[in-house]
């Protein structure tokens, strides 16, 4: 029983504690991050809970607008409770054309207002306030912020020019201008392409060397303008090039959200002739073509200058039936004209025409093939691989024999002329050979062999009594003469002059 008091006395505590806490909850809430311009559906909805012995009243929507110079809000929409037989109120009568409200229901607890039609202004804070009472008249606000996006409208509002505009000409400097819608939510910015030779397959991006200037806000249009200028500097490759400003709000790329192009831009510059090559040649050669090629804008004009002084007019000379006289130097000229002015240019090029020779005998090399069975042997490949050495060698071996044949024939040449001044000699008849001499030999021969050996051996020559003979006065053998046929001694003759006495000649008989 005295637990009683104690029990009261914290029931109580918990009633004051609790006296002012209340479950109602409101949240406010949209469709999208973002409300789009235009006829693109928007939905803001405020939902409430209630517990106990809490009831709603009235739901107020408040707005207060980003470009309003206040921190007050006014209230656009109020919603009764499901319980009222009233709907809801328009406090901002302009809301009615383009927007569908819906009160809460018991069983939704959510108010709603459907924007079908989105407009600039409809960017703002809104404020879900609820009124109730929980046994006393209390209020609870939730708020949400709405973006309205404004997609660009380049496509309908975009400018591009260029200054000069026309007659360009290699080293201007040209400014390039775009300008155009750039949307909202968020504002886009301006980038710059250039495309060569007409091919938009491949973009230079040259958005870095732009300047862009700050965005200008269209209040008719919930959307920004800007304006960007591009300086580029003229070149004989941009001849025809294709300049592009595109949007980029969501897309960074060629495309982007919109873009604008110029025109192709012609940029005028003088003739730049391609370096001819100098060239030698055989005489008799048929035909030879000088052909120049120069790059140019406007399309150049071609003419060439011969050595002999004459002008012919064309891109290619054609020179036939060449000869050593055809030497020289071509010229060729190319000119072209624009802005009333005459732009010339000019490259040579130098006509060796030699003189040919008589060209060595070819000999037709012998093929052979390795064996059947693999082995190594020289190929077709091989003797066509040493035609140029075996040219070479077969040449300096007829350079040498030739050069030995001259020497040959000088040398004879020069025998026969030496020959021709030498005084004649006299011939002399050849010496018959001497026989030996018997005589000598016959004695010899009788010394040393007997009398039978002689006469069998030597029964042709001398006839002799005696193995030594006198000797004369001077130590010599006396001359024994002999008339006889057949003899092998001398003949006496006598000169019948001087009477008996011999005379000096001997004459051997004639055998």
């Amino acid at each position: 029983m005295d637990s009683l008091p104690l029990i009261y006395s914290i029931l109580f505590s918990v009633l004051i504690i609790f006296k002012d806490v209340t479950s109602f909850t409101l949240t406010a809430s949209k469709s999208a991050d973002k409300a789009i311009l235009g006829d693109n559906p928007f939905t803001l909805s405020c939902a409430y809970t209630l517990t106990g012995n809490e009831q709603l009243f009235t739901i107020e929507l408040e707005r207060k607008r980003d470009t309003v110079n206040t921190e007050a809000f006014e209230t656009i929409l109020t919603f009764q409770n499901p319980s009222s037989p009233l709907n809801f109120t328009y406090q901002d009568t302009a809301l009615e054309d383009r927007t569908v409200a819906t009160k809460p229901t018991e069983e939704s607890k959510t108010a709603t207002l459907v924007f079908n039609t989105i407009e600039c202004d409809d960017k703002a804070t809104y404020n879900c306030k609820a009124l109730y009472t929980d046994g006393a008249v209390k209020t609870a606000v939730s708020s949400v912020s709405v973006l309205v996006r404004a997609n660009t409208l380049f496509e309908k509002d975009k400018t591009i020019s260029h200054t000069p505009s026309a007659s360009l000409e290699e080293g201007d400097d040209v400014t390039f201008q775009c300008s155009g819608d750039v949307g909202n939510e968020p504002v886009g910015h301006l980038g710059w392409f250039y495309y060569l030779n007409n091919d938009t397959s491949f973009p230079i991006n040259a958005s870095d060397k732009a300047v862009s200037q700050a965005p200008v806000y269209q209040p008719g249009t919930c959307s920004y303008k800007r304006t960007s200028t591009l300086q580029l500097k003229m070149l004989r490759s941009f001849n025809n090039i294709l300049v592009r400003c595109t949007v980029q709000q969501d897309k960074y790329n060629q495309f982007g959200d919109g873009h604008a192009q110029t025109t192709n831009i012609q940029v005028y510059y003088p003739p730049k002739v391609t370096a001819i090559a100098d060239k030698t040649v055989d005489e008799g050669t048929d035909l030879l073509t000088l052909n120049c090629v120069a790059d140019a804008n406007p399309p150049p004009t071609y003419s060439w200058l011969l050595p002999n002084g004459t002008v012919t007019d064309g891109q290619s000379v054609s020179l036939t039936n060449l000869e050593v006289g055809d030497n020289g130097t071509y010229t060729c000229l190319v000119y072209n004209i624009y802005k009333q002015v005459n732009h010339t240019a000019n490259e040579t090029v130098y006509i060796d025409v030699r003189k040919t020779t008589t060209p060595a005998p070819t000999t037709t090399p012998k093929i052979t093939t390795g064996p059947t069975g693999g082995g190594e042997g020289t190929t077709v490949a091989q003797i066509r691989d040493g035609d140029d050495d075996d040219k070479t060698t077969l040449g300096i071996a007829l350079g040498v024999s030739f050069g030995v044949i001259v020497i040959i024939c000088i040398v004879v040449i020069v025998l026969c002329v030496m020959k021709k001044r030498r005084p004649k000699e006299i011939e002399e008849p050849p010496e018959k050979p001497r026989k030996p001499d018997l005589v000598s030999a016959d004695h010899g021969m009788k010394n040393n062999m007997g009398s039978s050996a002689l006469n069998s051996s030597f029964n042709n020559s001398f006839d002799s009594t005696s193995d030594i003979k006198s000797r004369n006065e001077e130590g010599l053998f006396d001359i024994q003469f002999d008339d006889k046929p057949r003899s092998r001694r001398p003949i006496q003759l006598l000169d019948n002059m001087l009477g008996a006495e011999s005379y000096s000649d001997i004459v051997n008989p004639r055998v």
